[in-house]
């Protein structure tokens, strides 16, 4: 294995939980384990062990949460910081003119330094009020930077279609509070404020691998832009035709953008020529055009051609060095037949490209249980991030091999169990080092009660198993369980929480194949837990010691930090109760991104949706990365 963190290295599993009033996914069903689940499930003789938990007594049937009958609004009334929740009046309040105007450029063009102007014969550009098509998308970014990039409407059937440059949107980052404003002017929205309809940010593929430099020629996204007050985008505004494989030579053009030292957008008019790039590093041809001042920050901005009473976009600054090294020079990808299909995508409301392995919506509707935790070798680079092991609702077992955010998090599928009868009953999974072996174990909590543990699971599969409860009515009631390292007596990941179904939270320590060597209550039988709907551990507040997160019945979302043998340490509210979250139907969280440590929150969400937002903690969950976009 690569190198990893010793300390607090795995992350936690977490349970079906279906949302109150939903139904559980076709195929799940309910039915009567087989004898001997655990022995059955890897053909391997079952061990018992020695030591059981002290509590004795099964809670009873009555001690089930209540679930209402019918399911909540998938919005917030208010509003969310979440992009879905995020609505155009929500965009109006929060960008204020100062807000705006102190935005900053996309980081690839914020880096940029741009050497004095060489070339004598440039056009001129001057400040104006801007034009209705041509806009400017603002946005948070995981550091709660403010940030902007230019934007074109271009027409289409929806009229809810914006372009921009790919390398504004390259890392697939939702973005909080990300909005369009048509025409903005210095602080004004002359027609207020478009905000971005949830996982519809389209960027080719082969741009989030290859980066901006191997796949500048495809420089350029589109954008699906939610109703306001009933009305799309280009209803309001009008829209640019998109023309595509238009000819790289063209004169007058019109050159619209939004450099970050201007306060106003600048206009210039020059013509294009064609550029063959000699750079091997940066492969392909471009439009040129030679306008003055357009630094930093104008990227997204269009290359206009007249059209009959209006215009036609044949480009947007970007493309060779996305945009260019010189504020009197800009590039664009030419729009050729893969700028079609990838706006054919956002027309036809196709899935965007998705990261990874990971595949559809469609598909993780039935992932029934995740598990993050240290499974395979040969990780890409030096680093062994954590793997994600799925439990689909036909019994298959699936694992991810974790990669980092520059190989889209995940980069392998393997099959560890073909779709069975079995491992249909696999209720809930906790992952941990449990064995000491440095490779992470599985604890799987079977229909009947069984409690089975599976030393040193990986790419090959299963290594022997052993049974650390025979099926048993008290277990039936363990709701959801994780694993982590919640004491301080060794570093392994070897303690086990239990969340019962009426309301009592338990933590076992020093899991081991010799069974259970500690327990303490840290809730007794209460109301409130009950309504725990989800959990997970990870290391949210980076010392090593786990903390647990909790999604409850209301949506609110809490943190409870460094839990140890002696109880709770204090709980954060990352979310209040809202509607959104009520759909976070499974949590959980390991080591995938460049920090190095187990904090990235993972949930599935009730229409498939795969999000994580990396380094959360206890100020929040600053961003999120969507790996599987929302059903179409």
């Amino acid at each position: 294995m690569g190198l990893r963190r010793t300390w607090g290295a795995a992350a936690g599993a977490v349970a079906l939980v279906l949302l109150p009033g939903f139904p559980a996914a076709a195929g799940q069903g309910d039915p009567t384990p087989p004898e001997n689940i655990g022995a059955n499930a890897s053909g391997t003789p079952s061990a018992s062990p020695d030591t059981a938990p002290a509590r004795n007594s099964a809670p009873s049937d009555s001690a089930l949460p209540e679930e209402p009958a019918v399911p909540p609004t998938p919005v917030p009334a208010g509003g969310d910081d979440d992009a879905r929740g995020f609505t155009p009046a929500d965009a109006d309040d929060y960008w204020t003119p100062e807000r705006m105007r102190t935005a900053k450029p996309v980081e690839e063009q914020e880096a940029k330094h741009f050497p004095a102007p060489t070339r004598t014969g440039r056009a001129a550009s001057r400040p104006f009020e801007g034009l209705p098509v041509v806009g400017t998308f603002f946005w948070n970014d995981g550091t709660g930077t403010g940030r902007f990039c230019g934007g074109t409407v271009v027409k289409s059937p929806g009229k809810n279609i914006v372009m921009s440059a790919g390398h504004c949107f390259d890392d697939q980052d939702a973005r909080k509070n990300l909005a369009f404003v048509p025409q903005y002017d210095d602080g004004k929205k002359p027609h207020g404020s478009f905000t971005v309809k949830p996982g519809r940010i389209y960027v080719d593929k082969r741009y989030l691998s290859k980066g901006p430099d191997a796949a500048a020629d495809l420089d350029f996204n589109f954008l699906q832009l939610e109703p306001r007050g009933g009305k799309n985008v280009e209803d309001v505004v009008g829209g640019a035709e998109l023309m595509i494989n238009a000819g790289y030579d063209h004169d007058p053009v019109r050159l619209i953008g939004y450099p970050a030292n201007q306060k106003r957008p600048l206009d210039c008019t020059d013509k294009t020529v064609r550029y063959d790039s000699t750079d091997p590093g940066i492969p392909g041809s471009f439009l040129r055009i030679a306008c003055d001042r357009y630094s930093g920050g104008a990227s997204g901005g269009p290359f206009l051609v007249k059209r009959g009473n209006g215009w036609g976009v044949i480009g947007v600054i970007g493309g060779w060095k996305t945009g260019g090294d010189k504020d009197d020079i800009s590039y664009s990808s030419y729009l050729d037949g893969d700028a079609k299909a990838l706006y054919d995508d956002a027309v036809n409301n196709r899935q965007p490209a998705g990261r990874g392995v990971l595949g559809k919506a469609e598909t993780w509707q039935h992932a029934d249980v995740m598990a993050g935790g240290y499974f395979t070798d040969g990780n890409p680079g030096t680093w062994d991030y954590s793997d994600l092991i799925v439990r689909w609702s036909d019994g298959e077992l699936t694992l991810y091999r974790g990669a980092g955010e520059e190989s889209d998090n995940f980069d392998k599928e393997i099959r560890i169990t073909a779709p069975n009868g079995i491992w249909k009953n696999a209720v809930t999974v906790a992952a941990g080092d449990f064995t000491g072996a440095d490779r992470d174990d599985l604890i799987v909590r079977w229909v009947d009660g069984e409690l089975t543990l599976y030393p040193d699971v990986d790419e090959k599969g299963f290594h022997g198993e052993v049974q650390l409860q025979k099926p048993n009515d008290l277990w039936k009631h363990a709701t959801s369980i994780t694993g982590g390292r919640y004491t301080s007596g060794n570093k392994w990941t070897d303690d086990l929480l239990v969340r019962w179904s009426d309301g009592e939270v338990t933590l076992y320590t020093d899991v081991n194949r010799d069974g259970f060597h500690g327990e303490k209550k840290l809730a007794a039988p209460n109301g409130t837990w009950k309504h725990a709907s989800t959990i997970t551990s990870g290391d949210f507040t980076g010392n090593d010691q786990h903390d647990l997160m909790v999604r409850w019945a209301d949506g609110e979302l809490t943190l409870y930090k460094d839990i140890d043998q002696n109880g709770f340490h204090g709980e954060v509210q990352v979310k209040k109760p809202n509607r959104l979250w009520t759909h976070a139907t499974i949590l959980g969280a390991g080591d995938y991104t460049e920090n190095h440590h187990p904090d990235d929150l993972l949930v599935r969400w009730s229409d498939g949706e795969l999000s994580m937002y990396p380094d959360a903690d206890e100020t929040g969950l600053n961003r999120e990365i969507t790996l599987v976009y929302p059903p179409a």
